[in-house]
């Protein structure tokens, strides 16, 4: 027996029509969720594909082909989306009010010395996460802190937007490495780790292909995951990650002397970058940055020359000079 009836479908898909997350990926949509995943991945399905018919014609698509259970999971996915909206709408409000020894989130910000101020467009974060945080403003990870309280109490939360909220309100440093660019056993965020997040959006066959084009040594098995890439292609995906990494520079600008300084003393990207521990990714970054970053060695002390020293040594003994 179907769970939801025409009259609930038509209400979904009338506020769907609304929303800015008519147009997100229904794989990120249901990843947010703690359902299955929907099984149709191609790059049209999104609720946008499916809200323009009635609930019979709903029945009828290909993708549902006459199974309410699939138009049911389908319905579901939308409205437990919907329900991020009620407690949405307050929320800047609500950030302002809420104090940090009320939420345990904020309390691990403070605790690690994480700014509350840090833009969640700078953190490793799905499409999913990113639209639905986009859809009521939420731009920091402090409104993102209050937000994740708030809603764990009015649905049930997923993937990455479920791990982040576990990983700040439990202070797991190693789960928090994995969206924020922080270095487990200190404090504060660090700018070699945030330039390694600038490709942690790409897919994993993407960032090899990427190193792989420039030039880095990587084990047989990533080589062969790795995705080829022409050269229209490097220069494409180069492009969209030269936004955030500016940005990412401009937020670190504090911390760029100190990187300015051990290229300066002879220190080289490579070393600057193993913190992230990510061959392939250490790679990237290491070429957006020499791209942008560029410092001279100190030159080494001159040497003395043999005659020089010669002269020194003889002419001191004998004579008090040198």
């Amino acid at each position: 027996m179907a769970k939801f009836n025409s009259t609930e479908w038509d209400e979904i898909r009338k506020k769907f029509r609304h929303s800015i997350m008519a147009d997100t990926s229904l794989v990120s949509l249901a990843q947010n969720l703690d359902t299955k995943e929907w099984p149709h991945k191609a790059e049209d399905e999104k609720p946008s594909k499916y809200i323009e018919f009635g609930y019979d014609e709903l029945l009828m698509l290909p993708e549902i082909a006459g199974n309410a259970d699939k138009a049911d999971h389908l319905i579901g996915i939308l409205k437990e989306t919907l329900a991020f909206d009620d407690p949405f709408g307050d929320m800047v409000t609500e950030v302002e009010k809420t104090a940090a020894k009320d939420n345990p989130i904020l309390k691990t910000l403070a605790r690690l010395s994480i700014p509350a101020t840090y833009p969640l467009s700078l953190a490793n974060f799905s499409e999913g996460t990113r639209v639905v945080c986009a859809s009521e403003g939420v731009k920091t990870i402090g409104e993102f802190a209050n937000l994740g309280q708030q809603m764990s109490t009015r649905v049930v939360l997923g993937g990455d937007f479920r791990n982040a909220l576990n990983a700040l309100t439990h202070g797991d440093e190693e789960g928090i490495g994995q969206f924020l660019p922080f270095r487990k056993g200190s404090t504060g965020l660090h700018l070699a780790e945030a330039i390694g997040l600038v490709s942690a959006g790409l897919s994993r066959p993407e960032q090899l292909g990427l190193a792989r084009a420039y030039g880095a040594k990587l084990n047989p098995t990533d080589t062969a995951a790795a995705k080829a890439l022409t050269k229209e292609q490097v220069e494409k995906i180069e492009s969209g990650l030269r936004i955030n990494f500016t940005a990412t520079l401009d937020w670190f600008k504090d911390q760029r002397p100190a990187l300015e300084k051990h290229l300066a003393d002879g220190g080289t990207y490579e070393r600057y970058f193993v913190v992230i521990n990510d061959p392939a990714r250490e790679a990237i970054a290491v070429k957006l940055t020499a791209a942008a970053v560029k410092v001279s060695a100190k030159p080494a002390a001159a040497a003395s020359s043999p005659a020089e020293a010669k002269k020194g040594g003889l002419f001191g003994r004998l004579f008090g000079k040198g």
